[in-house]
């Protein structure tokens, strides 16, 4: 029952892992083509504009992961936000009560994940400083240590200086290319934060299921309309 509203919870589980997948795959380097070979002998620097995918993609799984419950909330239980309550003022009585059962609930559940620290970081994201708490630390090719951040962005390249010159057609420029494990959310790896924290919705969209069956069971849901 309810599949069209699960179908909404579903999708936002689907983007957040589809964003998760994206900041991975910022940080690969390009396929090994014939072309990128080419290139890349000839001096050019490829594979160095992750920055800009990375934390904006790590700022939409932040914001799809955490607005689950709150899709949940909306569907099965009550929202009383001020712009939507008269939607659920003029439901029928009987689905009302199911409604406030749902929250009622669902209540621990809910506040739990609300108090997750991906979900903070989310909150001062959005609400707060813009970006979320995340830092990265690069050791490059010649030993320098870098630090950057979302609005820190670290060199993409460093240059190797030869004093001797003789030897100055050695002088080029290394990538700096940094890995995923080394970067860090308020101090905790941040590439596990983030798969927990998808593991955490996916038991919450899961005990949300059970709620509903035991309250709702067959019973009809009205999509609430805002007016």
């Amino acid at each position: 029952m309810h599949e069209e509203m699960w179908a909404g919870v579903e999708l936002k589980v689907q983007n957040a892992e589809f964003h998760l997948q994206r900041m991975e795959q910022s940080l690969n380097l390009p396929e090994p083509t014939a072309l990128y070979v080419a290139l890349e002998a000839s001096g050019a620097i490829l594979g160095t504009d992750w920055h800009r995918s990375f934390y904006a993609h790590l700022d939409a799984f932040l914001s799809a992961v955490r607005s689950v419950p709150e899709v949940i909330q909306f569907c099965f239980g009550k929202d009383d936000h001020h712009l939507v309550r008269q939607a659920f003022a003029v439901l029928p009585p009987e689905e009302l009560a199911r409604r406030c059962e749902f929250k009622k609930q669902f209540k621990s559940t809910h506040n739990a994940f609300r108090h997750l620290a991906l979900s903070e970081a989310r909150h001062i994201s959005e609400h707060r400083t813009g970006f979320a708490p995340v830092d990265v630390t690069v050791v490059g090719m010649l030993g320098i240590t870098y630090v950057g951040g979302p609005t820190k962005q670290i060199p993409t390249t460093e240059t190797r200086h030869i004093d001797d010159a003789e030897l100055a057609w050695m002088q080029n420029q290394i990538p700096i290319r940094p890995i995923w494990d080394r970067f860090y959310i308020d101090e905790k790896p941040l590439f596990p934060e983030c798969h927990n924290y998808l593991a955490c919705a996916r038991d919450l969209v899961n005990e949300a299921h059970t709620i509903s069956d035991r309250v709702h069971g067959n019973n009809h849901l009205t999509l609430p309309r805002e007016t």
